[in-house]
């Protein structure tokens, strides 16, 4: 009976410790990019002119590498784009 007692406390014990764990900004973030490294995370890359136009758009569910101030992604049609410039990256 008593053995019962330890692994429901065990059990609830792990729980509570994995809600705090997902609770916590820092332990979202690394799950977040685990997710991304592993699976992708859909997103939104705008590149924008000097003057504050879009110049263009790209849904990517690829990871993204950011080398010094551009970044590099793979799109949906399987090319290598590269951008340097304004731009701003959005998680749908």
């Amino acid at each position: 009976m008593h053995d019962s007692f330890k692994i429901g406390g065990g059990i609830v014990l792990g729980v509570i410790c994995l809600g705090l764990l997902a609770s916590c900004n820092s332990c979202r973030q690394e799950f977040k990019r685990i997710k991304s490294n592993s699976t992708g995370i859909e997103r939104t890359v705008t590149l924008f002119d000097a003057n504050g136009k879009i110049i263009k758009v790209w849904n990517i569910d690829s990871t993204y590498q950011s080398p010094g101030t551009g970044i590099n992604f793979i799109d949906k049609n399987e090319k290598f784009v590269a951008i340097n410039g304004t731009f701003i990256i959005e998680e749908k």
